[in-house]
């Protein structure tokens, strides 16, 4: 338990020091006594603006990390703690702070190989049976809600036969992750698809797996231009960004997932089975550290 006399009189004593001296290191250490406090907010913006100050110290890039931990912003608090090991390279401390984002983000495997290291070190440490414990029983709740929704969309088929042997959720037990490449052949070499490519909010491509004269260029701004109007629409009238949209018509059908910063578009033939596509897509995306469910 937090003796939060302690935690107090240390906020109080750092707080003087960078009143005194603005450009003093000891943000790191006052951001950290407020998120342990639970402040995350004023912990959030004190080390903020000390990283403006000190971009490459690499406890303050660890302490970032944290706060975004517990902001459950999960993909910041990776990227600073990436920089943190980048600065001043790995210790017990950031393997157990990976470990916890790992699991968090549904990446078990990974989490687990990091783990085994430290208890092999360390095999009475009583936090790493609570972190093995948290491993198993996220893994086996990732695998039954993805059997879950698998099984929705089998009873959901009309034609079963013609799609039992489809692999539409393959390695269900396979959560490493995965480079946005990977993921586009993924989804290329799936029954029905006759394209596939990544196309970013200026309409320029980045990736791409169509077939020869396909005509990319402009498919692709045609596409941005769809995904701009849907989302000024959407959100004008209080709907959100649209995760992903859907165009059919007599031709063929395209499926497009917004992600960071670009689209996945997806150029299907009339015959795509669309909801095995859709299981192909959640499989892929939990690999993405995404969430399609």
């Amino acid at each position: 338990m937090l003796d939060t006399v302690d935690i107090d009189e240390r906020i109080s004593k750092c707080e003087r020091i960078l009143k005194e001296n603005p450009d003093s290191q000891i943000f790191a250490a006052l951001s950290d006594a407020l998120r342990k406090k639970g402040d995350l907010d004023q912990a959030f913006r004190i080390c903020m603006q000390g990283l403006r100050l000190h971009p490459d110290y690499g406890p303050g890039r660890l302490v970032m990390a944290k706060i975004n931990f517990d902001r459950k912003m999960y993909d910041w608090a990776e990227k600073e703690l990436a920089r943190a090991i980048e600065l001043d390279g790995r210790s017990r401390s950031t393997d157990i702070l990976e470990i916890e984002i790992l699991i968090k983000q549904d990446f078990f495997s990974k989490a687990k190989v990091i783990l085994d290291k430290l208890r092999a070190a360390d095999p009475s440490n009583d936090y790493y049976f609570e972190l093995t414990r948290q491993i198993e029983q996220g893994k086996a709740a990732k695998k039954a809600k993805l059997a879950k929704i698998e099984e929705i969309y089998r009873s959901s088929m009309k034609d079963e036969k013609a799609n039992e042997n489809i692999p539409l959720m393959p390695d269900m037990d396979n959560d490493e992750p995965i480079t946005y490449d990977v993921a586009m052949e993924m989804v290329a070499e799936f029954p029905g698809v006759i394209g596939c490519y990544y196309v970013n909010y200026q309409g320029m491509v980045d990736q791409s797996k169509v077939p020869e004269g396909f005509g990319l260029d402009a498919h692709a701004a045609e596409m941005m231009e769809i995904v701009r109007t849907s989302r000024i629409t959407l959100e004008d009238n209080d709907f959100g960004s649209p995760q992903s949209l859907l165009i059919e018509n007599e031709s063929g059908k395209i499926q497009m997932l917004t992600l960071d910063k670009r689209v996945m578009v997806i150029v299907g033939s009339d015959n795509i089975n669309l909801g095995s596509l859709r299981l192909r897509l959640i499989s892929i995306a939990g690999r993405l550290g995404k969430d399609w469910a």
